[in-house]
């Protein structure tokens, strides 16, 4: 049986269920880490920009213009997480290939704080 032409997991055997797109263009070169992701950003979509928030080491949503060590992008979200009732965990990519189109909050300085670099042909971030 499945749900939405997706195998379910042993004990998922009705409800929704949504995949998350796949991010990497690749798995060659890929670093992937677990990481706790601080509450209250709701659902984090994968391919989000992550950064690290001083205070806590947890890690939330890049946003260029925050003061409180999410300014600094450190990786990218690989699959989505719901932090909407409390802390989660989830895998953050340090290093590899990802699609492009499918990042959010990517930006100039987000690309610099990754050492990235982009592909446009092949639609890929390579950091």
């Amino acid at each position: 049986d499945t749900i939405g032409g997706v195998v379910p997991l042993p004990g998922m055997g009705s409800g929704t269920y949504v995949a998350d797109p796949e991010i990497l263009y690749s798995a060659v070169g890929v670093v992937q880490i677990g990481v706790t992701l601080a509450s209250g950003n709701g659902v984090v979509a994968a391919g989000t920009l992550l950064g690290r928030v001083a205070d806590s080491g947890k890690y939330a949503p890049y946003n260029n213009s925050n003061s409180n060590g999410t300014e600094t992008a450190v990786g990218v979200l690989r699959t989505g997480v719901d932090t909407g009732s409390g802390d989660a965990l989830g895998n953050l990519v340090l290093s590899g290939t990802v699609r492009r189109s499918k990042l959010t909050g990517l930006d100039a300085n987000a690309l610099t704080d990754l050492n990235a670099r982009q592909d446009s042909v092949l639609d890929t971030v390579i950091f």
